[in-house]
């Protein structure tokens, strides 16, 4: 029989009371006949857990690669071997079969053609439960065995566990969005074939925000340590390209988060703006070189995502080195974390100062 094992505590549920970001199968729950884009990027690191965290991905440098995702109804006949599922997800080379309802997320199998493994579980992974905010956890056991193009099986079982561990800012090369809910899960299991056996762990990161329905950013660890051979560790890091998302406001004041898509052409900003000093107490220099006249903005915001104030406002620039400076007086700047907001025509630099 499944364990699943379910832990909140008063301490988190005090966080997940003010914490605005909460999933649920309406507005989180997979869609058959979505389709979405990733585009990867070089791996960093995955931050703090914990409240009112700050993730800085604003200058994440792209691989150039875009796999794409997509959900469809099942396919008939359905995998056999595999329990009645009502949804499959390609993704990455795998098609991945789930059992999507209001309560959970269920994984039953999956199969990767051109590593030639199916995989099937007697006893499936519980992926996710609905509704799962700050705080909440559970895990799950599972049970499967795997074939590899080879005649012998491969056993496989082990834990699933899920964490919403951290909420805060997450700051991407065009945006800056408050109330964002991480999500870590590990699946850590054992692997028994006549060859031996494997540890194998899959740290998977996933950041979430009201408005959008699947993950903006994801960082996945996979490590495999067998019993004979050099252990394998492979990393990789994703962002959501194509996906609609509302606006947030904030008290009726504008954020960051105004536009209806995230624009491909504004991940890979060509124009370097310099910052000094930065950690700064009553000013900060700014500068960039435009190869070609542009219009330009420049805008100041809170941690939070609240606009400060205009410092440029669609103001035509000539070719050459542009030099400005912020004064804090001039905003009635306390201490704390901001974000300048550099529009150059349609690329977007955004960069994180500190005053102290």
């Amino acid at each position: 029989m499944k364990t699943l094992t379910i832990i909140a505590s008063l301490f988190f549920l005090t966080f997940r009371l003010i914490a605005q970001t909460s999933l649920n199968f309406d507005d989180n729950g997979l869609i058959s006949g979505d389709t979405y884009n990733f585009q990867e990027f070089q791996f960093t690191e995955d931050g703090n857990a914990g409240a009112k965290q700050v993730w800085d991905f604003s200058k994440i440098k792209f691989t150039g690669k875009t796999p794409v995702g997509i959900l469809q109804s099942p396919a008939i006949p359905k995998m056999d071997g595999i329990a009645d599922y009502n949804l499959s997800l390609s993704e990455n080379g795998y098609d991945y079969f789930l059992n999507s309802s209001v309560n959970n997320l269920e994984e039953l199998g999956y199969v990767n053609n051109d590593l030639k493994i199916v995989l099937k579980y007697s006893d499936p992974v519980v992926k996710m439960q609905y509704p799962f905010s700050y705080g909440n956890q559970f895990t799950d056991h599972f049970i499967g065995v795997a074939n590899a193009d080879r005649p012998d099986k491969i056993d496989f079982f082990g834990d699933f566990s899920v964490i919403a561990d951290a909420y805060g800012t997450l700051v991407l090369p065009d945006r800056v969005i408050e109330n964002t809910l991480r999500v870590k899960s590990v699946k850590t299991g054992l692997q028994i074939n006549m060859c031996g056996t494997a540890d194998v762990s899959i740290t998977k990161y996933n950041w979430y925000a009201a408005g959008y329905r699947y993950p903006l950013v994801n960082l996945t660890i996979n490590e495999i340590h067998p019993s004979i051979g050099a252990t394998q560790i492979i990393k990789s890091a994703f962002i959501n390209t194509q996906q609609p998302h509302k606006s947030i406001s904030i008290s009726g004041n504008k954020t960051l988060a105004t536009s209806a898509t995230l624009p491909s052409q504004s991940l890979k900003p060509d124009i370097a703006v310099t910052i000094s000093p930065n950690p700064f107490t009553d000013k900060l220099n700014y500068s960039y070189f435009l190869n070609e006249p542009l219009k330009v903005s420049i805008e100041l915001y809170s941690l939070g995502g609240k606009n400060i104030s205009w410092i440029v406002k669609d103001q035509i620039q000539p070719v050459g080195l542009q030099t400005g400076e912020l004064i804090a007086a001039m905003y009635n700047l306390t201490s704390g974390v901001y974000f300048i907001r550099f529009t150059f025509d349609k690329q977007v630099v955004i960069q994180k100062v500190v005053k102290i």
